[in-house]
């Protein structure tokens, strides 16, 4: 109903929400949302992403370690998430990744890491308390039918500076190039980033 009532530009953000309903009994509500996408998103698409790191502040195997505490779930609340960005923001950032205490990579307030080595895209196991992402799965789905290895496996901050590229990816910018971390340059290629969206996009 949405989608045939939409008559804005040929792209739209569509948001699912289901609730339980009222406290203390009320039905399960459903509520789908349509609106235009976020003014930022193409710039970020086509410029690319300056992102910064910030601590989580537990261990990469927390969530095994303590489930309870629903590190890996889509939550109502987004504050933790919401205020990274704009602290990021008010450092001149475009985004944020977090890492663990460790220093390992996780993920972003709103979208999960991937990089390229050669022809073998990486991004991190949901075990470490992060959000399995549907973007990031849809583009390694393209990526093994044109031949490219993927791997879901713990990443380092070095791995994330010696890619080939990395990328910030979600539903609804898709597909993010990031050029630099901390203020540090990193490795781009607008060739790998044609080829990476195409692949993402090719499925739809």
């Amino acid at each position: 109903m949405v989608i045939d009532a939409w008559t804005g530009d040929r792209e739209m953000a569509l948001r699912l929400v289901y609730t339980r309903g009222q406290e203390g009994g009320g039905a399960p509500t459903g509520l789908a949302m349509g609106g235009p996408l976020p003014p930022k998103t193409a710039r970020q698409q086509a410029n690319g992403l300056s992102v910064l790191t910030l601590d989580r502040g537990y261990p990469a195997d927390i969530a095994e370690r303590a489930p309870w505490l629903l590190l890996g779930a889509k939550t109502v609340s987004y504050a933790i998430n919401m205020a990274a960005l704009r602290h990021a923001e008010s450092q001149g950032m475009d985004d944020v990744i977090f890492t663990a205490g460790d220093g390992s990579v996780l993920e972003g307030p709103t979208s999960t890491v991937v990089i390229a080595d050669g022809r073998t895209l990486r991004t991190v196991p949901p075990s470490h308390g992060i959000l399995p992402g549907t973007t990031q799965i849809a583009l390694f789905r393209a990526a093994e039918a044109a031949d490219w290895t993927v791997k879901v496996e713990p990443l380092s901050m070095d791995d994330l500076y010696a890619a080939d590229s990395v990328w910030l990816v979600s539903s609804i910018r898709r597909i993010a190039q990031v050029h630099s971390i901390n203020g540090r340059t990193l490795t781009t290629s607008a060739d790998l980033h044609r080829e990476i969206t195409e692949l993402y996009e090719g499925q739809y």
